[in-house]
């Protein structure tokens, strides 16, 4: 399938990037070490102020500049079957998945390690390039198609027999429209007759915010 292998290919530039944030690391590992006796209790000047400067370039928010390489490495190569980036659901096409692979090469391949992370860097951004141009054909990768089908209900699809009405806080939410409320489950009839309380087959905002207000109550 073209998607998987375009899929396999990010993965594999995100390999590398891992390679080249532990490179980094083991060649520039974090100090544990603070000034006590140069360090004044009074600050005449700027230097004064920063007088465990080694220390915030190590373990403040400077260091995140280091590990910059790891951190997009790891999360491209968790994109291919993911756990946790499973759950943000990203990226769900090769238009978002394309955008990363830029930042990576751009951000967290070609400023370090030599011309290894300068290779790595235009590797990235090319699979980058060729995942933008497949975004326009539609072209997706068996994740992408399980993603797009779990995410479904975040996309309001009109079903045949169904009316959508617009409450207020909850977008559009659908109702039973005549003989059609009979496919609907007899869980689902029982919480939509609750909210309707004057039986006119539309949940208005005022049934809807009572009968959350209600639930809340028990």
């Amino acid at each position: 399938m073209p998607g998987n292998l375009l899929a396999i290919l990010g993965t594999i530039t995100s390999a590398l990037t891992v390679l080249i944030g532990l490179i980094y690391v083991y060649n520039k590992p974090p100090s544990f070490e603070y000034v006590w006796s140069d360090c004044t209790w009074t600050f005449p000047d700027k230097e004064s102020t920063d007088c465990n400067m080694k220390w915030q370039s190590n373990w403040g928010v400077m260091c995140v500049l280091k590990y910059t390489p790891l951190i997009f490495g790891i999360l491209g190569s968790a994109m291919f079957q993911p756990g946790m980036m499973q759950v943000v659901g990203f990226p769900r096409n090769f238009l978002q998945y394309g955008l990363f692979l830029w930042l990576q090469g751009f951000y967290g391949d070609m400023g370090y390690c030599g011309k290894l992370g300068v290779i790595v860097g235009f590797l990235s951004c090319i699979v980058g390039t060729i995942c933008l141009v497949a975004s326009l054909f539609d072209l997706k990768s068996s994740r992408m198609m399980r993603l797009e089908e779990e995410f479904k209900h975040m996309y309001v699809e009109e079903e045949p027999g169904m009316e959508y009405a617009s409450v207020a806080g909850a977008g559009a939410v659908p109702v039973m429209a005549g003989v059609a409320g009979a496919a609907v489950s007899p869980s689902a009839k029982g919480l939509f007759e609750k909210f309707d309380t004057d039986g006119d087959g539309v949940i208005s905002r005022q049934e809807y915010s009572s009968g959350i207000s209600a639930g809340l109550r028990r």
